[in-house]
């Protein structure tokens, strides 16, 4: 009897030091969470488990200037192996995105529900829009346009027009929630909708987003949905008219002159360095970049390029851009499309021209500045954001690098002077403890004798850890998932160890019982 009590107690002795040792893995709070899988999770795979892919897709037309209509793009489980703060919750999060394909998608999930219940739906979002890899920021003036929806009676159509949809949200590079409020209607079920919409807006290289820790709960008692007022944005470009309306017929070689007329529908002026940009098709013999100037709120610009029709027969477009200081301003795309139905005329063979004396080049200037953002938009505000000493700024050509300046925080803008026409790269290089607040280069077309400012906003952080390689000695990289151990046999591996443990306690206990009871 005394040697089963002993038994007994020695079970229970080992039963708790297996539980001890045996790893915890962090529980989320318990809430009235009514999803399945909130957080998306999942080791692989496209769609985390419970949640469906959907997406909107234009077919033919999608992935065409200018008005860039949405393909299909990828799903992919967020396992985030390089520390980039991908995902709020471990181990995982629901990532959507495509390279340089304009797209509007998300992913479902429907839910039974008492008809009647009002209820909230709630997601984390977090997007990065840019021609360049993490961890870059984001480029200024592209959204992904985050939206939640409740479907009252969970049909699971993301068009349907009874889905009750948030307003839209756009932050890029961190982490924003996005709630919207509705109540179940009377089939007992509802579909929730998780979207980002990147369209309307030029595909760059990443049009990548994630979704974590989503929530469905009860609302008690009903909460009046809040009302969403929209507010004018500082910088806002509106269409107004426009010469040589699309599909307007030349004949090859012809010369034209093509006006848009645009308002100022933001809530500041444009500032003096605003410019007009080409940014892809066929450019006619268009200007590269054309000075705007500064324009009033409500004021009406009108912009005129002159432009001369290709030689061969064809359809054709040229695309061009408002930026400010570099960023582009939203609603400001223009573009120029023509039809060339004749060859243009074979040219005479030219009269020897008469020798004139050769003109001096012009020579333009590059002015720069860099300002404290406080507020991180990319544009200074004199009153309250100061020049910054200590940023070194670099001009270079395609014939390599033209000059450095570091500023002073005082005797800016500095210029640099006597440049040929032509393209100029614009860099700068963040004093101690600052960052670039938008992209830290530019390009700059310089046209004749013409001034170019450049305005660069920095805002306080450090910039991200970049290992340096030593040579002769290959950097360490983090494995991919496919040369990590499965997850079941990783689990093995770890019962194994605490079997071996427990074997081992074991013996020894049963070694002692056993002298215990041969002195009885």
């Amino acid at each position: 009897m005394k040697f089963g009590r002993i038994l007994a107690a020695a079970f229970f002795l080992i039963l708790g030091i297996a539980i001890a040792l045996t790893p915890r893995v962090q529980a989320r709070p318990l809430t009235q969470n009514l999803l399945a899988n909130p957080g998306f999770d999942a080791w692989e795979g496209s769609t985390a488990p419970s949640w469906y892919p959907w997406h909107e897709d234009a077919g033919d037309r999608c992935k065409q200037a200018p008005d860039w209509l949405p393909c299909r793009p990828h799903w992919w489980v967020e396992r985030d192996f390089r520390g980039y703060g991908l995902y709020r919750s471990a181990p995982s999060s629901q990532a959507v995105g495509a390279q340089y394909v304009p797209w509007h998608a998300g992913v479902m999930q429907s839910v039974n529900v008492a008809p009647g219940t009002r209820l909230r739906f709630s997601v984390w979002a977090r997007s990065h829009i840019s021609n360049e890899d993490l961890p870059a920021p984001s480029y200024g003036g592209w959204n992904p346009n985050f939206r939640v929806g409740i479907d009252p009676e969970g049909k699971g159509i993301w068009y349907d027009p009874g889905i009750v949809w948030s307003a839209p949200v756009n932050v890029n590079d961190q982490w924003v929630r996005v709630s919207v409020e509705a109540t179940a209607g009377s089939s007992g079920k509802v579909t929730v909708f998780v979207a980002a919409r990147m369209t309307g807006q030029m595909p760059l290289a990443h049009n990548d987003a994630w979704f974590d820790d989503a929530e469905l709960i009860v609302v008690t008692p009903p909460t009046p949905t809040p009302t969403y007022t929209p507010t004018r944005p500082r910088f806002q470009a509106t269409f107004v008219g426009e010469t040589v309306p699309d599909g307007t017929v030349f004949d090859g070689g012809t010369a034209f002159t093509k006006t848009w007329r645009i308002r100022n529908t933001g809530t500041d002026a444009w500032p003096d360095n605003t410019v007009l940009v080409f940014v892809g098709g066929e450019k006619m013999g268009g200007p590269d970049s054309l000075p705007i100037g500064r324009v009033a709120p409500g004021e009406v610009k009108e912009i005129t390029v002159n432009l001369v029709a290709p030689a061969a027969p064809g359809d054709y477009t040229g695309n061009w851009v408002l930026q400010a200081g570099g960023t582009r301003i939203p609603g400001s795309e223009l573009w120029v499309k023509i039809k060339v139905t004749a060859p243009a005329p074979p040219t005479q063979p030219p009269t020897p021209p008469t020798p004139i004396p050769t003109p001096t080049p012009e020579s333009g200037q590059i002015c720069v500045q860099a300002f404290h953002d406080r507020n991180g938009d990319t544009f200074r505000q004199p009153e309250t954001e100061e020049l910054l000493p200590n940023a070194v700024f670099s001009v270079g050509s395609a014939g390599g690098l033209v000059g450095q300046y570091t500023t002073d925080g005082i005797s800016e803008p500095y210029c640099f002077s006597g440049l040929a026409p032509g393209s100029y790269r614009v860099s700068i290089q963040p004093p101690a403890g600052y960052v670039a607040s938008g992209a830290p280069e530019m390009l700059v077309a310089l046209a004749g004798a013409a001034r170019m400012d450049v305005v660069m906003g920095l805002r306080r952080g450090e910039a991200p850890f970049t290992a340096t390689a030593t040579p002769g000695v290959a950097l360490p990289t983090p494995p991919s998932f496919a040369e990590r151990p499965p997850f079941w046999l990783q689990a093995l591996r770890g019962i194994a160890s605490i079997a071996g443990i427990l074997l081992l306690l074991i013996a020894i206990i049963l070694g002692v019982l056993f002298v215990l009871t041969r002195r009885r």
